[in-house]
């Protein structure tokens, strides 16, 4: 199937991210629809990973589906970290239980229920349909309360309500771990930081060129990067030339010199 709903994808040797964006269903019928059948035999062809990032934004579906993806979840070897991009509701709440990590934005919701259905038939069908039920909810609740800081009498009455559930109710409760801010943060200690990160990798990156495949210690890259650092500010202050200096200390290029400096710092948002 062609443009699904759902789609796995490596995005590094031993890492992968799935996003669950269509209902858990028994059969694929539509692109939005998500299977355990298919779900395991996408999950399969990653092959072996270290970390698996699971997107969901779903109105649930079948519960049957939901544990068995679940249950495929729980017993991967990766690291399952969820993300809630958007709704994690019925069934698809309870995938959201298999992760060792489940992160939620401000601006997503989780919703619990107990499982219905249809039925039909005389009433000791119909008792025996409700008993069922019965059982199949000690399922689904063992994914729940295997996650979560509440009781099992805290977890019915939220299931019999029907819960939606914020992300802050979500990290209070023990569904989610983690609040994802996704406001930028802009701080002058961020951007210093950054710079600096850049600043090291563009030193890191130049002496690769120099030093054609060999490869060096931690240790020894740090000692690079001083050096080249400590030898640009020296040629900067005291210029290179054996007669008069060309460099900060020449009263007669200072002025152009850090004039230029900061041109080019401000043009280049640091200077990196």
């Amino acid at each position: 199937m062609e443009n699904k709903f759902y789609s796995f994808e490596k995005t590094s040797d031993t890492t992968a991210d799935v996003f669950i964006y269509g209902d858990i269903t028994s059969y694929e019928w539509d692109e939005t629809d998500v299977s355990a059948w298919g779900f395991k035999k996408e999950l399969e062809e990653l092959g072996e990973l270290s970390q698996l990032n699971v997107h969901i934004n779903s109105y649930g579906g079948e519960t049957f589906q939901g544990l068995a993806i679940y249950n495929l979840l729980k017993q991967h070897k990766a690291e399952v970290i969820v993300y809630i991009d958007g709704i994690a509701a019925s069934s698809a709440s309870i995938i959201a239980m298999a992760g060792d990590k489940v992160c939620m934005p401000k601006t997503a919701l989780m919703m619990i229920h107990n499982c219905w259905t249809l039925a039909i038939g005389n009433s000791k069908e119909l008792r025996k349909t409700a008993e069922d039920m019965d059982k199949i909810a000690i399922a689904y609740k063992e994914a729940y309360l295997s996650k979560v800081n509440i009781d099992e009498e805290k977890l019915d009455k939220l299931l019999e309500d029907e819960s939606y559930l914020t992300a802050d109710e979500c990290i209070e409760m023990g569904f989610a771990d983690k609040i994802v801010d996704l406001k930028p943060n802009s701080s002058i200690n961020q951007n210093a930081s950054m710079c600096l990160y850049k600043l090291v990798n563009k030193l890191k990156e130049s002496e690769k060129d120099k030093i054609v495949q060999v490869v060096l210690p931690e240790d020894s890259i740090k000692n690079i990067i001083e050096t080249s650092m400590k030898e640009t500010c020296k040629e900067f202050l005291n210029g290179t030339s054996k007669g008069k200096p060309t460099g900060l200390y020449n009263e007669e290029k200072k002025d152009s010199l850090v004039g230029s400096f900061l041109n080019s710092f401000l043009k280049n948002e640091g200077g990196f």
